[in-house]
């Protein structure tokens, strides 16, 4: 099977990770993957795991740029000649069906990983029209998209996935990072941009009388931020760390991980902290309802409720224990890439696609969870 991926860019996002998962997956299984996108640092890593990169510019929205995108994948999809497009959300649609028009018009299945409430309907409109079938990433996701116009025979959920992480002795990475070996530690991963709502962690972190807490991401909110921390007190205790490729050792060097955003399709960050076996601290919003029992929810765009969900775990070390164990569940029975793999494979076959290889019904349709 010759695959062509579609994606904005190659960065430190949710889809950007499945994206990478995946891709290296199914060139193990033997099929040939190209991925379009504009730049990230996960691009330079594509190649070694024997993935091509189309560079694409994508980043920005724009007409002009949609057409020069799609003007770089139709030059490439003369040799490339791909089988299938699998776009992740909808300018990667728009690029990916456009730029193969001319070549045999192959399918285009679309993920979608979450947007902001006011998007929803501009994006039905596109998915209805230039997408043969949609995934969303959560039932969450899935629910806007019906709502909001899709029929919902043509939506699918398949959950995001992650590898289980090899992580550093804890030791070592506090060492690495100048951490003492008993203070507690805080992680956020995501892009600082408002709905990731760095704000009101940082604010709850500034209850707690010590500990240090690391902000991974950059984006627009950073100056923003560093001034918070700057007027409540916290240089010496909140560390803004930018765009990081070391997760796995900041994991490891971490008590606590902490999704405080105002709306998420299903978070990588909040599924690789469960599968590290970091306790996770997430607001109850978008996909990670299903988190339930794996992480201590708390009401979203509250200081006060943050707060006492980083207590919760922190303070309580047989609760954080707890969740330890139902996260590392959660993840091996709903969340490992073997599983979302076998899921794709099947919608790929769904849709005419890689019948050869035997892929298997999604496990996740719209609305019903079946165990397999």
């Amino acid at each position: 099977m010759r695959l062509l991926m579609s994606i904005a860019e190659m960065g430190s996002g949710g889809a950007e990770t499945l994206v990478a998962d995946l891709a290296a997956a199914l060139v193990v299984d033997g099929h040939r993957v190209c991925v379009a996108s504009d730049e990230g640092w996960r691009a330079g890593g594509l190649a070694a795991a024997g993935i091509e990169h189309l560079r694409v510019p994508m980043r920005v929205p724009g007409t002009r740029r949609l057409a020069a995108a799609s003007a770089r994948v139709a030059r490439w999809s003369v040799r490339g000649r791909p089988d299938l497009v699998h776009a992740h959300n909808v300018r990667a649609t728009l690029t990916g069906r456009l730029g193969t028009l001319a070549t045999g018009r192959p399918p285009v299945l679309s993920t979608v990983h979450g947007l902001a409430p006011g998007d929803y309907a501009p994006a039905v409109r596109v998915l209805e029209r230039w997408s043969d079938l949609v995934v969303a990433v959560s039932d969450s996701v899935a629910a806007d998209l019906v709502l909001h116009g899709l029929p919902q025979e043509r939506v699918r959920v398949v959950p995001n996935a992650v590898p289980v992480p090899v992580l550093a002795s804890r030791a070592a990475a506090r060492l690495s990072l100048g951490l003492a070996r008993d203070e507690q530690v805080a992680l956020c991963v995501a892009r600082l941009v408002p709905p990731k709502r760095q704000d009101l962690l940082v604010g709850a972190w500034a209850r707690r009388a010590s500990g240090t807490l690391l902000v991974v991401g950059d984006g627009p909110e950073r100056e923003r931020l560093d001034r918070l921390i700057g007027r409540l007190g916290l240089r010496g205790r909140v560390r803004l760390l930018g765009t990081r490729s070391d997760v796995p050792a900041l994991l490891a060097a971490s008590d606590v991980a902490v999704v405080a955003s105002d709306r998420e399709g299903l978070s990588m960050a909040a599924l690789e902290s469960l599968a590290a076996g970091v306790p996770l601290v997430a607001s109850r919003v978008g996909g990670l309802v299903e988190l339930a029992g794996a992480a201590e929810l708390v009401e979203p765009g509250e200081v006060e409720a943050l707060h006492d969900g980083l207590s919760a775990v922190l303070d309580d070390p047989h609760h954080a224990q707890r969740l330890v164990a139902r996260g590392r569940e959660l993840v091996a029975q709903r969340y490992s890439v073997d599983a979302m793999r076998a899921d794709y494979l099947g919608l790929y076959a769904e849709l005419g696609v890689g019948d050869e290889i035997g892929g298997a019904a999604p496990r996740c349709t719209f609305g019903h969870w079946v165990d397999g």
